[in-house]
């Protein structure tokens, strides 16, 4: 994923895009109280068992001018639990949305590749979600890590939904003109610079 992130930075500057400091990291008790509640309601749904979690996602995965944040979701990201993420009333304004669904169905069992070690559970993640399932057995407890995953996702996108700041998502599964933008980023395919653009003019909330 670094490579790629890394790719992906030189491709938006030479775009034109002006990298600027990172906006603060979503954090719970800092939320406004409607994006708060959301939170917590995506959190419970998870199977979150922590009375009052301390909740903060890392930081963002790469920050422009503007207020402007990109995030990079490789196949860690697109599984049952991103999608009940997607599945709630107040998804519906994220432009990725539907395509992030369809991903987190599709290539569930890349995801499932590593399910293993901390690619699965940690210790500060079970505080958050008790203990895990089986290695790569998600009906039942699953995964906590993947859970917590889900849910830092989620904060980013309340986070830009209540205007804290403008975001853009990008998938790996994305198609620049029928060229998967994973395997751009791999150096694998040409990139389609036009087709890069509208899909960021596309995704872009806020």
């Amino acid at each position: 994923m670094g490579a790629q992130q890394d790719r992906l930075g030189e491709i938006l500057r030479g775009m034109g895009y002006s990298e600027a400091d990172q906006p603060p990291h979503p954090k719970l008790d800092a939320m406004p109280p409607e994006a708060r509640e959301k939170v917590i309601n995506l959190y419970r749904a998870l199977g979150g068992i922590h009375p009052d979690p301390p909740l903060r996602t890392g930081p963002w995965d790469s920050a422009y001018a503007g207020n402007l944040v990109v995030e990079l979701d490789e196949s860690a990201h697109f599984n049952r639990y991103r999608a009940t993420t997607l599945e709630t009333d107040w998804a519906q304004r994220l432009p990725w949305r539907n395509s992030y669904i369809t991903y987190a169905v599709e290539f569930e069992d890349d995801c499932r590749k590593r399910s293993y070690g901390k690619y699965w559970t940690t210790a500060s993640c079970e505080q958050q979600f008790g203990p895990p399932g089986p290695n790569g057995v998600l009906d039942g407890a699953g995964s906590p890590r993947w859970k917590q995953r889900a849910l830092y996702d989620a904060m980013r996108d309340i986070t830009a939904l209540h205007g804290g700041v403008r975001m853009v998502r990008l998938s790996i599964y994305d198609s620049l003109g029928g060229v998967p933008l994973g395997a751009v980023l791999d150096g694998k395919a040409a990139l389609n610079a036009n087709a890069l653009s509208a899909l960021i003019d596309e995704r872009t909330l806020g």
